[in-house]
């Protein structure tokens, strides 16, 4: 066999026969132990994995870098590599590299997980470029995601490395090992004889012409990115008997060469060569920018450096339904490609190829150069504006007889609209002879769309109608663009509007101010550095040197009973050792039975017998070696079902069925003058006011909004450690380590105090792992209990997004009566909402959705109730600003109602209804008194003005009259979000150290909020002294017990009021030490006394006073444009201003704003959770359930604080920062939904009010506008 040669991070490597199905992530985390690159996605859809590989080209002498997803790229294509991680290039301890230094110094990361990605991306470009322009940076990051920063610190921070910017210049490369120099390609050979798999790598084509001949069924491949798609198509790993066959060495299918008629292409040519080429030779066709714009938003910068352009194309050959861009371009282009059929060679059009039966092996192809004055077009519409599959994609070719009219040869391809590549072969037809006028549009619309119905897309996710519009506006743009003339309105279809290049670099400010050191200061998070240097180990990075791996098995039915579960032949695949269910808990089998009651149906492990109640339930684990073999055997265990009745997978259909739960008690009305007292209850009902009176006005409708998953960039990960006797130490990514260790007691059978939960920190949580982490954390104690070994689980991402919903679906039903003048006199909501098959946090929930449905405006008569509909789906649970989010959301669709029934502006209506000093709010709220310091009427005066927002609203209303397919608008949002501490209660401990340190031990979870940095700012703030001494340790049960879970905004302010209670106990033990000296000389002196310098805090809000609430206020411009029809949109600007006290920290408090914000804008915009009829969730995978990209946040994203407005009850004049953001997305909405007015108009649909419910995808935003065919007009 052969031998594998590559070198990481400067170590040279050697393997004996190589695993052909280890990827390179497997190797360095599993084999290398090498933790800064992270598992996330394993599908190529996240970039948290990406690493830098260079070979050395002797033709030009140079090292070729590229960023690459060590998730996807398989380890036995590394020979010859030289392979540098995180870890390679900078430590805390070596020093950190100018890039790592550079986003840990500008804020550019919160939870840290993704940070790694982000850094050698960059890296990999200055690798490439060492002064790129600021527009190369930008678009270098279409494949990296980040759920924390909303990107624009990240943006921010590496712009500097800019020609022009503080950075440019100051790249550091790695030496490369001088023994890869003299490194030559030789043919390899690797075998995994347990599963039969081959992996040859030839060096000629002769040597594959042998292979193809001996009988084998080969599988070409050069850099196997498909695996990151495949599952969706066909299996997930390598079906036994594979044979791989890496062609990247084949001399004959490499190369790029100009011919005086063609553009020649090698098929191993990666997609990124192929668009350098293309934009190399741009002057010799029109084709080919075109196509090098287009071939830009075919997957990320970190695929497209590798794949080539005819894996892409083969793909779509083994899978005729893959929407495939590059299929649909190169075929409207005329592309002629040579595949190798056996010993024979035949040249064949695209549709051919993919339509060829039998062994073949792409050569390379052939792109035309199109005649002058031609119409080359291609486009495409998708989920979200990069890193995502077409929806539907059109490319159209139409050339001109000598009179530059006459249609001489037209070619229509469309994908997407259909179940397989159309070549739409009757549509061009009728184009053929004739001048693109008017009749000739109507027809090939006509006849497209038949075309199209012959052979509809199986899509579950879009219309049938939506992908026609798709296909027919394509085709009247190509139209538009054959015109000898257009006018400026119509013109606005040809706009790029999506497009990388036309896209301009994004932009933003910060502004804030201080009142203290170090509190409020802009203090990056104290462990940045680590963060960024790939040291900082997070849950799934634990036990890499001893544990086992689990994977758990999910049911695969919803509603039935299970009948069996058979693991025989899981057990036996290489590896695997032992399937542990629910007879091996030796207490109680149920994730939460401290809480009792109902709760006790939900369990750790479903047994046979047992009626399933959704897709995604824990039916036990697999153990085995590695990750992939657990992975393996988990999806290989065999699951029988019995259907138990229909399953009901929509939150309409649990409504019209009547399904209904309720666990929380109604809670009266509150007279105007009174004044509640006592925490803020759960509630599920309020009534406030004298009731309805005569209106002049009153308005009815039902707006609905649908769910969230929370896309933590660390999926559901524990790791489970015998400790001594029956004790057990489990790290876990966690949000309410005290319910985990309770819940942990009770299913293990031992009091608490055998069960330390440790929580160093967590990849993201946003709600997601308030609860949801039991699952994994007691699957990995049960397994490791029944081997006595540790384990360590980690979900693979569609199964955490198939385990968990996320924020629910709500409908909202309200009638509002109000007054000529736009002044509101009673609302009346009836809220429903969708807490899958278990209520959970539901009660929670409800009752923030009812607390905060006021917003900021006052009613004289306020009736609100909630109620829920459980459906056969997994339960949902917290996600931020849960609840109220969406009644926030629906009391402004409410209110633009009214004023839209009245003509009247918004913004007016809104201020018109604001409350005033001295209100009371149904909840008993004193508006202007304790934390109630009315700032909302000064933010929105402010806002306006500081936006010039009433110039620039003129300004969007004159560009709608000008453009007739493209729309802005423009729109303001106010926010009171209410903040009750007396939920919390929280404790710390110090120590501090005789040299000076200072450990400080923190009952809340660093989740990426900044918690730590927040504790250590106040602590050394108290004691007077330096921050640099000051750290904050993991969070651990044994050290801090019966906290409260760390979420609702309130914990950084909470634990870090408890850190300062301990601190003030070590103040006056100091204090005589005090005096001119040193810090450390103080603490020497005062330790060298027997001084106890260890001291403990435990902070309560009093639960008698209207002094534990607040209320964080806040406003928002946002200003958008869409295209009307395609229904996609830009985000150009948002202005955000807060009043969030004095803050604890300003990096912190900017970022935890700005991520907040984007998360929100991915609720209303890109992300959609969908079920089918069965229970199954459709899009459960970074293929289909698209996140906000670095394309998606706001083109000019600027935020402030508002300086001078302590809160007057909290820590240090703090507030709450992140969950008020979020409530400001109406913002968008009722910005998208003005610029969807002014294409109405034009429509003949009229300036009336509609309802849109939520999300505005590019579908809904579509269908808003409802474009009839015939709107569809040429220049007469």
């Amino acid at each position: 066999m052969s031998i594998l040669n590559f070198s990481l991070n400067g170590v040279r490597v050697s393997l004996h026969d190589a695993d052909p199905r280890q990827t390179l992530l497997e190797y360095v985390r599993d084999t290398a132990k090498l933790t800064g690159t992270k598992r996330s996605c394993l599908q190529g859809g996240c970039g948290a994995c990406v690493v830098n590989i260079q070979r050395f080209d002797a033709t030009t002498n140079e090292w070729i870098a590229k960023p690459v997803n060590a998730c996807l790229k398989p380890l036995a294509s590394c020979d010859g590599a030289v392979i540098t991680t995180v870890e390679g290039i900078g430590s805390e301890r070596r020093g950190c590299h100018p890039v790592q230094e550079r986003i840990a110094g500008h804020h550019g990361m919160q939870c840290g997980f993704c940070t790694p990605g982000w850094v050698m991306n960059m890296y990999s470009l200055l690798e490439k470029n060492e002064k790129p322009a600021r527009e190369e940076v930008e678009q270098h990051f279409d494949g990296n995601l980040c759920r924390c920063t909303g990107f624009r610190p990240i943006l921010t921070a590496f712009g500097a490395f800019a020609e022009g910017g503080s950075q440019c210049g100051r790249h550091r490369s790695v030496a490369h090992p001088v023994a890869m120099l003299s490194h030559k390609s030789r043919p390899l050979h690797f075998v995994d004889r347990a599963a039969k798999v081959n992996w040859y790598r030839p060096v000629n084509l002769e040597q594959y012409v042998q292979l193809a001949v001996s009988g084998m069924k080969l599988q070409p491949i050069c850099a196997k990115t498909s695996d990151g798609v495949r599952k969706y198509y066909g299996k997930e790993y390598a079906e036994e008997g594979a044979v791989f066959v890496d062609i990247t060495l084949i001399p004959e299918l490499q190369g790029v060469e100009l011919h005086k008629k063609e553009l020649h292409c090698g098929a191993t040519v990666s997609i990124a060569d192929l668009i350098e080429a293309l934009e190399k030779h741009a002057s010799a066709s029109p084709s080919f920018t075109v196509v090098a714009e287009h071939l830009k938003r075919v997957a990320a910068v970190q695929i497209r450096s590798v794949a080539s352009w005819a894996g892409n194309i083969m793909f779509n050959r083994e899978f005729p339904e893959f929407q495939s861009d590059i299929s649909t371009i190169l075929a409207a282009a005329g592309t002629v490609f040579q595949v190798q059929c056996g010993l024979s060679t035949r040249h064949l059009t695209t549709k051919e190829l993919i339509e060829l039966q039998g062994d073949a092996l792409l050569l390379s192809m052939k792109i035309p150069k199109l005649p002058a004055g031609c119409v080359f077009q291609t486009f495409k519409t998708s989920q979200r504006h990069v890193f995502a599959h077409a929806i539907v994609n059109l490319g159209a070719f139409i050339a001109f007889e000598q009179d530059g009219q006459t249609v001489q040869d037209a070619r229509i391809v469309v994908a997407g609209a259909t179940r397989t590549l159309l070549v739409a072969h009757e549509t061009a037809a009728q184009l053929k002879g004739c001048k693109l006028i008017q009749a000739v549009l109507d027809k090939g619309l006509n006849t497209l769309r038949a075309e199209i119905a012959e052979n509809p897309s199986p899509s579950q996710v879009n219309t049938p109608e939506y992908l026609s519009d798709l296909a027919a506006s394509f085709l009247y743009k190509t139209f538009l663009a054959g015109q000898p003339s257009l006018t400026p309105q119509q013109r606005s279809a040809l706009v790029p509007f999506i497009p990388a290049d036309a896209r301009p670099v994004s932009s933003g400010t910060e502004s804030f101010g201080t009142a203290g050191s170090p509190v409020s200061q802009y203090i990056p998070k104290l462990t940045s550095k680590i963060l960024a240097s790939g040291e900082a180990l997070f849950p799934s990075d634990f036990g890499v040197h001893s544990a086992l791996f689990g994977q758990l098995v999910f049911s695969t039915s919803a509603n039935a009973q299970l009948v069996a579960l058979d693991v025989a032949d899981a057990l036996k695949l290489p590896g695997v050792r032992d399937f542990v269910g629910a007879s091996a808990i030796p207490g109680l089998n149920c994730v939460n039975a401290p809480f009792g009651g109902e709760n006790l149906a939900e369990k750790v492990f479903f047994e046979v017998g047992d009626v399933l109640p959704c897709v995604g339930a824990p039916l036990g684990i697999m153990v085995a070696d590695t990750w992939k073999q657990a992975r393996l055997a988990a999806k290989s265990v065999t699951q029988k079902y019995k259907p138990v009745g229909a399953v009901v997978a929509s939150l309409d259909d649990a409504v019209r069925l009547r399904r209904s739960t309720l666990a929380v008690p109604a809670m009266g009305g509150v007279s105007s003058g009174g004044r509640r007292t006592g925490r803020r209850e759960y509630v599920s009902e309020v009534n406030f006011g004298p009731g309805r009176k005569g209106a002049e006005r009153e308005i009815s409708n039902t707006f609905k909004t649908g769910a969230q998953y929370f896309f933590y960039m660390e999926t559901q990960a524990a790791c489970a450690f015998p400790a001594d006797g029956d004790g057990w130490e489990v790290v876990v990514s966690d949000q309410d380590s005290n319910f985990t260790q309770q819940c942990l007691a009770s299913i293990m059978g031992v009091p608490m105090h055998k069960i330390n939960v440790k929580v160093p920190r967590a990849g993201g949580a946003y709600g997601g792992k308030l609860n949801r982490q039991m699952l994994t954390a007691s699957a990995a104690v049960v397994a490791a209990n029944k081997l006595r070994r540790p384990v360590r689980v980690q979900n693979e991402r569609s199964d955490d997004m198939q385990m968990i919903t996320g924020r629910q679906p709500m409908n909202f039903n309200y009638d509002v009566t109000f007054s000529n003048s736009g002044k509101v006199d009673s609302m009346t909501m009836n809220m429903v909402c969708d807490p899958g098959w278990f209520y959970g946090d539901l009660v929670g929930d409800m009752s923030m959705a009812v607390h905060w449905a006021d917003n900021c405006y006052k009613y004289q008569t306020f009736k609100v109730k909630v109620n829920s509909a459980p459906t056969d789906t997994p339960h949902s649970t917290s996600m931020r600003a849960p609840g109220c989010m969406q009644s926030i959301l629906a009391a402004e669709v409410a209110m633009e109602h009214v004023a839209k029934t009245l003509n009247e502006p918004l913004e007016v209506v809104q201020e018109r209804n604001f409350y005033k000093e001295k209100d009371v709010t149904p909840f008993g709220d004193h508006i202007g008194q304790f934390g109630y310091n009315w700032t909302v009427p000064l933010l929105w005066s402010r806002i306006q003005i500081d936006t010039n927002y009433a110039q620039r609203k003129a300004d969007v209303h004159a560009y709608n009259g000008a453009n007739r397919w493209t729309k802005r608008g423009i729109a303001l949002s106010p926010v009171k979000y209410v903040m009750d501490d007396s939920f919390y209660s929280s404790g710390a401990t110090i120590c501090i150290y005789s040299d000076g340190t200072v450990l400080v031990s923190s009952g809340g979870s660093e989740i990426g909020q900044g918690l730590n940095t927040k504790v250590a700012c106040c602590v050394a703030e108290t004691l007077d002294a330096p921050l640099d001494k000051v750290i904050v340790g993991p969070r651990e049960t044994s050290k801090i017990p019966n906290n409260t879970g760390t979420g609702g905004s309130g914990t950084s302010e909470c634990s870090a009021q408890a850190a300062i209670v301990a601190a003030q106990k070590l103040v006056p033990r100091l204090l005589p030490y005090r005096g001119e000296k040193s810090w450390e000389d103080v603490v020497s002196a005062a330790a060298a006394k027997d001084v106890p310098l260890l001291a403990s805090g435990w902070w309560q809000a009093s639960s008698t006073e209207n002094a534990n609430q607040y209320a964080t206020q806040g406003a928002a411009s946002c200003e958008v444009q869409i295209d009307v029809l395609t229904g996609e949109l830009l985000v150009r600007r948002v202005d955000v201003l807060m009043d969030i006290g004095t803050q604890l920290d300003a990096a912190v408090d900017i970022g935890q704003l700005q991520g907040g914000f984007v998360q929100a804008m991915g609720y209303l915009t890109s992300e959609e959770l969908k079920f089918g009829t069965d229970g199954t969730q459709l899009n459960a995978d970074t293929w289909e359930y698209k996140v906000p990209s670095t394309y998606d946040v706001p083109l000019v994203f600027n935020v402030s604080l508002q300086k001078d407005t302590p809160n007057p009850t909290r820590v240090k004049g703090s507030k709450a920062t992140a969950e008020p953001a979020m409530c400001l997305l109406p913002s968008v909405y009722l910005a998208v939904k003005h610029a969807i007015y002014a294409a109405r108009v034009e429509v003949g649909l009229g300036d009336a009010w509609f309802n849109l419910n939520v999300p505005l995808t590019t579908e809904a935003i579509r269908s808003a506008v409802s474009v009839p065919q015939s709107e569809l007009l040429l220049p007469h």
